[in-house]
């Protein structure tokens, strides 16, 4: 019977020591949706660090669509055609530089309704901390196309989580959302 006993505590001993084995992940936190192996994190795209909490500086934002989303209906008072809306169509810009102008516009807009311009193809801002300015215009077949509105921004920042979609407004006569997605 001491023998039997003797056998008994001895597996409960050994299935206790067994079992307490330490898990290396249990005491180990992923964040953004990373993945612990072996005790130590797995980052999704986008996110490095032991805990995977510090984003990574896209090499570049890729612009597949713009919305714009307000516009003055007129040109101080005045109708911005003759006998008609607006034709308006969006330009992006570094510097002085022209990096996208739609060759389409929608004619006659109306400011009640948003207007969807695709990119196609895509615009990548390649220097993603950098101030870039986005503009509105009204097409004009006679004259010079009429300015009506912009806004600088920079498109990435160091703590937002990599939205779908950067909106830009700050509160004046324009405001636009880009359709957006990150490559690292």
């Amino acid at each position: 019977m001491k023998t039997i006993v003797n056998f008994f505590f001895l597996a409960v001993i050994t299935t206790a020591f067994i079992g307490c084995e330490k898990d290396p992940c249990s005491n180990v936190i992923c964040y953004n949706d990373g993945t612990c192996v072996n005790g130590q994190c797995l980052c999704p795209e986008g996110y490095s660090g032991a805990d995977c909490s510090q984003q990574v500086t896209p090499e570049k934002i890729r612009v597949s669509k713009i919305e714009i989303i307000r516009f003055p209906a007129t040109d101080n008072g005045a109708g911005w055609d003759l006998t008609s809306g607006p034709d308006i169509y969006p330009a992006i810009y570094k510097g002085s530089s022209e990096l996208y102008s739609s060759t389409n516009f929608f004619q006659n807009a109306d400011p009640s309704f948003t207007y969807d311009f695709d990119v196609d193809p895509a615009l990548d801002l390649t220097d993603p901390q950098d101030q870039y300015q986005i503009d509105l215009y009204d097409n004009d077949d006679f004259d010079a196309d009429d300015f009506m509105g912009g806004i600088i921004f920079t498109p990435y920042v160091n703590n937002n989580g990599f939205p779908n979609t950067i909106d830009l407004d700050v509160g004046g006569a324009v405001a636009f959302k880009l359709h957006v997605n990150y490559v690292w």
